[in-house]
Formats: C-alpha cells, sequence, structure tokens
C-alpha cells in the first residue's frame, strides 16, 4: 500500500525520509527500508523471531498464526513488534518534521528500553519463563538469584 499523494504533493515528500531510496509506503516503510531492516534485525532475536522475514506480509502471518497464544515468548514478540514500528513510525515523523536524526541502533535501544520496562511490569505464570525472559531482556533483581553481566 502507497499512501495517496494530490497532485499539489511534493513529490520529494512521497521518498522515503528514513533511507531517503525508494517510495514511502507501509510495506517499504516498516520492514524494507534498509533503516528500519537495521532494526528489526538488531530487536527481532530477543523474542526468536529469527525465522520471520522483513517483510509486512510475513509479520502479519506470524500475528496469525499466533492470535490466540498465550505463551510469554509470543505475548513479548507482540509487545516488540509493537514497540518498533511505533519507534520507526516517530523517527519517519521526526525526520520530516523537525529534522531530527537518529540512527538504527539507536531506534533499535529504544525499542529495547521500552519492551524491557513493559516486561518490569508483567505477570509471569512459570518461573522457567518468568526467569529465561528476565535474563533474556537482562532484568534483575535480589530475588531472580541471577547477576547482571
Amino acid at each position: 500500500m502507497t499512501w495517496e499523494a494530490g497532485s499539489a504533493t511534493n513529490l520529494r515528500l512521497m521518498c522515503c525520509p528514513l533511507c531517503r531510496y525508494d517510495r514511502d509506503s507501509r510495506d517499504h516503510l516498516f520492514f524494507q527500508c534498509s533503516f528500519a531492516s537495521r532494526v528489526w534485525n538488531n530487536v527481532k532475536t530477543m523474542v526468536s523471531l529469527e525465522n520471520v522475514s522483513d517483510s509486512w506480509a510475513s509479520i502479519c502471518a506470524w500475528m496469525e498464526q499466533t492470535a490466540s497464544s498465550k505463551t510469554t515468548n509470543v505475548i513479548v514478540g507482540k509487545i516488540l513488534i509493537a514497540a518498533t514500528t511505533y519507534f520507526i513510525w516517530q523517527e519517519r515523523n521526526a525526520r520530516l518534521f523537525s529534522q531530527n536524526n537518529k540512527s538504527a541502533e539507536v531506534v533499535a535501544e529504544l525499542v529495547k528500553h521500552t519492551v524491557r520496562l513493559k516486561l518490569m511490569g508483567f505477570k509471569f505464570r512459570g518461573s522457567a519463563d518468568r526467569n529465561r525472559v528476565l535474563k533474556a531482556w537482562k532484568i534483575y533483581s535480589n530475588e531472580d538469584g541471577f547477576e547482571p553481566g
């Protein structure tokens, strides 16, 4: 899907503000753009989404397949996808409207930080899932039985 443009639209604004290469569209912006792809590849290993390719269709297929799943990994994966698309969209808008540019690595760290904060208030059912997720996301407390590092 491409964004619609009227005849008065500046065609330069239709170019992806993240990579400045391809047309600004949903499919390109979130996962095919080289900038977004670097963000996505940086964060998707945190929740075992390595097999999900850099395409909107692949993300949607994964979301449909896991729609009713309540496993910790799937829930964290959905949070990660939401945070990733949110921060890529924020970076797109920042570049269009305020000329503030963050690197893909900084955006990926924002995604990780946001997901980590969300997980800190998460209620886990099983202790094995809880410990695995806390360790993967580097969330530590004295009662967890492991230390950072």
